[in-house]
C-alpha cells in the first residue's frame, strides 16, 4: 500500500504520529536515525516520503533539560530542511501551515529553538507573497536569543532575513549588512550549501547600487566555488546572476552563453527546483529577446509557464508575464492586445521593479500605437516608482520617443524631469565602456592561463604535439571570434553615447530658458539670508517643515541655525548614513521614537534598530545616551 503524505494532514493526525513515533522510541529524545533517514529520501529526490519522516522527528517529545548542543542542532536542521523540501515541491503555502501546526505541538520550538522557528518561517512565509507578515516575523529573530549558537545557525537567520526584505527599498542598506555579515558566518560553517545564493544575492545588490566590478567579481567567484563544490544549484544561482548583471550592461550575447550553460545543467540535475527551473527558461528567453531572435522565445515561455502554474505569483509567474507581455507588444500586430494584457497583470500583482518594468513598456507601446493619453499615465507612474524610494531604482529606459513626445506637446517641465534620468543613464553608459575593459581582461586571463596549461602539456608529452597545434588553432578562432564581438559592441556603445551627447546638446539649448529661473531662485536664498523677518522665520523651526516641505528645505534650515552641528557630526563619526543624520537632528528638535518614525515614515521598531546601528558604530556603552551625545556635539564652542 503506497504510503499517505503527511504534508496535508490536520493537527490531530499530527498528534497521533506524534504518540505512535514516541511509543516506538527507545529513547526521551528525537531519533536520529529517522533524521537521517529523512536526509536521505530528501537527496534521492523523493521528497514526499522525506516530508513525512522530517515531520515525524520533529514531532517526537523530547526532555528539554537534557537536550544535547548536538541534538538541538539537528532538530533545527531537520527544520530547516523541512522547508527546503516543501519549496522543491512547489508547496510554500502547505509549508507555512505545517510549520505552524508544528509549533503548537512541539515546546522545543515555542522555548529552545524559538528564534530558528520564527527565522525558518518568515522565509517560508515570504515565499507565499505574504510579505508584511514575513517581515514581521523576520524582525523578531534579532531580538531572540540562539541557544548552542553555530556559524550555520547565525548564516541562515542573516541569510533569510536579507531575501525576505530585499525588495523593501527601505531596508536596501540592512539587505546589504546581513548579506555581508552571512558570508563572514559561511566562513566559520563547515556545510553552508546557501553561500552561493547569499553572494549571488549580494551581487545583485551590488549592481543595483552601481558597484558593478565587485558584482562582477563575487558572481565569477561564486560560480567556480560551487563548481568545486559540485553544488549544481550554487552554480544556477550564480548563472542567473551573471545573465541578469549582462543583460543590465545590455550586452545580450553574453547573457545568452550563460543562459545555455544554465540550461545544460538543468537537464542533467536529478531533482530541480521549480523556481530555480522556472527562472532558468525565463533567462533564456529574455536573452533572446535581447539579441532580437524571436523564433524561439516562445518555446522556454512556455516551459516557464509550466513550472511557474503552481508556484504564487511573484515566484515565478510574474517574470513570464512580463517577458511574453514585452514579446508580444514588440512583435505589434493582432500580438499587441495580449501583451498589452499581460503587462497588467505584471501592473496589477508585481513587485515595485516588475511594476516599473512594465509601465515603461506599456508606455512604449502607447506612444507607438499613438495613444497619448494611456503613454502620459503610464509614464508618470513609472516615473513615481522609480523615484519613490530614498535609492532611486533603474531600468533601462528608451528615452527617445518619450523625450520627443514631450518636446512635441511643449511640456517643458516633463522634458527636464526626464533629461535629468536620462544624464544619469548617460553616466551608467560610460560606467559600461570602461568595464568592457574588464570583461576582455577576464576573457584574455582565462584564456593566458589555458594557453600555459597546454605549453606545459606540450613539453611532457612531446607526442601530443599535433593535438596542441590543432588546439591553438581552435583557440586563437575562439579568441577571433571574441574580439569581433567586443569591438562591435563598442563600436555600438560609442555611437549610443555619442547620439545621447547630441541629443543632450539640443536639449540643453532648449532649456537654456531654465537657467534664468535658477539664478533667480539663488538670488532669493540670498534675499533669505538678508531679510530679517525671514530669519526670524527659520528660527522657528519644527519638525513640521520636514513634512511640508520636505528633506532639503528641513536640511537647509536646520543648516542655517546650527551651522556647525553636522560638519562636527561627521568629523567624529566619518560613516555616518544620511537617515543617522536625520535621527541626530530630531533629536535636537526633542523628537521621541514614535514622531521620528512617522517623519521618517518607518515603524518604530526601524527607529530602534536605526538608533542601536548608530549607537554601535560611535561605540556608545549600555549606560552612555545618544541624546547627551548629541548634545554635547551641538554644545562644542566654535573653533
Amino acid at each position: 500500500m503506497t504510503q499517505q503524505s503527511t504534508s496535508n494532514l490536520p493537527l490531530w493526525r499530527i498528534v497521533v504520529l506524534t504518540l505512535l513515533t514516541a511509543l516506538s522510541c527507545s529513547v526521551s529524545y528525537a531519533n536520529e536515525n529517522l533524521f537521517r533517514q529523512a536526509r536521505e529520501l530528501q537527496l534521492e529526490g523523493k521528497l514526499s516520503e522525506a516530508v513525512d519522516s522530517y515531520i515525524s522527528y520533529l514531532s517526537q517529545p523530547a526532555n528539554e533539560e537534557e537536550l544535547t548542543e548536538e541534538q538541538v542542532v539537528l532538530y533545527t536542521e531537520a527544520l530547516m530542511q523541512l522547508m527546503n523540501s516543501y519549496q522543491s515541491k512547489g508547496e510554500p503555502e502547505t509549508c507555512v501551515s505545517t510549520l505552524q501546526e508544528l509549533f503548537k505541538i512541539s515546546p522545543i520550538l515555542q522555548d529552545q529553538c524559538l528564534r530558528d522557528y520564527y527565522s525558518v518561517l518568515g522565509y517560508a512565509l515570504s515565499r507565499t507573497e505574504k510579505m508584511a507578515e514575513a517581515e514581521e516575523v523576520t524582525m523578531k529573530i534579532f531580538s531572540l536569543p540562539l541557544h548552542h549558537a553555530t556559524p550555520e545557525r547565525f548564516f541562515r537567520d542573516y541569510a533569510y532575513a536579507a531575501a525576505v526584505f530585499y525588495s523593501n527599498p527601505n531596508y536596501q542598506q540592512e539587505v546589504v549588512e546581513w548579506c555581508e555579515e552571512a558570508l563572514l558566518q559561511a566562513q566559520q560553517c563547515q556545510n553552508t550549501s546557501g553561500e552561493q545564493w547569499v553572494t549571488a544575492m549580494l551581487g545583485s545588490l551590488y549592481k543595483r547600487n552601481g558597484n558593478i566590478n565587485k558584482a562582477l567579481n563575487l558572481f565569477l567567484q561564486s560560480k567556480e566555488k560551487a563548481k568545486e563544490q559540485e553544488d549544481e544549484l550554487g552554480v544556477l544561482n550564480s548563472l542567473h546572476a551573471l545573465i541578469d548583471l549582462f543583460l543590465y550592461w545590455d550586452v545580450p550575447e553574453y547573457a545568452n552563453l550563460y543562459a545555455s550553460e544554465a540550461i545544460q545543467i538543468e537537464k542533467s540535475m536529478t531533482t530541480p527546483n521549480p523556481m530555480v527551473s522556472a527562472q532558468t527558461y525565463i533567462n533564456k528567453g529574455r536573452a533572446l529577446l535581447g539579441l532580437g531572435e524571436f523564433d524561439s522565445i516562445a518555446f522556454y515561455i512556455a516551459k516557464a509557464t509550466e513550472l511557474c502554474e503552481a508556484l504564487p505569483y511573484n515566484s515565478g509567474m510574474v517574470d513570464v508575464d512580463l517577458l511574453h507581455g514585452i514579446y508580444l507588444t514588440d512583435k505589434g500586430g493582432d500580438s499587441s492586445h495580449l501583451g498589452i494584457q499581460e503587462l497588467q497583470h505584471v501592473v496589477r500583482q508585481g513587485t515595485t521593479l516588475n511594476q516599473a518594468k512594465a509601465y515603461h513598456q506599456l508606455a512604449q507601446t502607447y506612444l507607438k500605437n499613438k495613444r497619448y493619453n494611456f503613454a502620459e499615465i503610464m509614464l508618470d507612474s513609472m516615473y513615481a516608482l522609480l523615484q519613490q524610494s530614498d535609492m532611486p531604482l533603474y531600468i533601462n529606459v528608451n528615452y527617445k520617443p518619450i523625450l520627443d513626445y514631450y518636446l512635441q506637446d511643449q511640456n517643458m517641465l516633463k522634458v527636464e524631469q526626464y533629461t535629468q534620468m536620462m544624464l544619469q543613464e548617460q553616466q551608467v553608459l560610460k560606467a559600461k565602456k570602461l568595464n568592457f575593459n574588464l570583461v576582455q581582461a577576464i576573457t584574455e586571463s582565462q584564456t593566458e592561463h589555458q594557453r600555459q596549461e597546454l605549453e606545459i602539456l606540450q613539453l611532457k608529452q612531446a607526442n601530443q604535439r599535433l593535438w596542441f597545434i590543432i588546439g591553438a588553432g581552435l583557440f586563437a578562432i575562439v579568441l577571433s571570434v571574441i574580439s569581433i564581438s567586443l569591438i562591435r559592441q563598442r563600436r555600438k556603445n560609442r555611437a549610443q553615447i555619442k547620439q545621447a551627447d547630441a541629443k543632450l546638446s539640443e536639449l540643453v539649448q532648449q532649456l537654456h530658458q531654465t537657467k534664468a529661473e535658477k539664478e533667480m531662485i539663488s538670488q532669493e536664498i540670498d534675499d533669505i539670508m538678508s531679510d530679517k523677518d525671514t530669519r526670524q522665520e527659520l528660527e522657528a523651526l519644527t519638525p513640521s517643515v520636514f513634512q511640508k516641505s520636505g528633506e532639503p528645505k528641513f536640511r537647509q534650515r536646520f543648516e542655517l541655525l546650527y551651522p556647525n552641528f553636522l560638519p562636527r557630526l561627521r568629523e567624529r563619526v566619518p560613516t555616518i548614513t544620511r537617515r543617522e543624520e536625520l535621527l541626530s537632528m530630531f533629536i535636537i528638535l526633542k523628537q521621541d521614537n514614535k514622531e521620528i518614525a512617522e517623519l521618517l515614515a518607518i515603524a518604530p521598531r526601524s527607529v530602534l534598530m536605526l538608533r542601536h546601528r548608530f549607537r554601535q558604530k560611535i561605540g556608545l556603552s549600555a549606560e552612555s545616551s545618544l541624546e547627551t551625545f548629541i548634545e554635547e556635539i551641538l554644545m562644542l564652542p566654535n573653533s
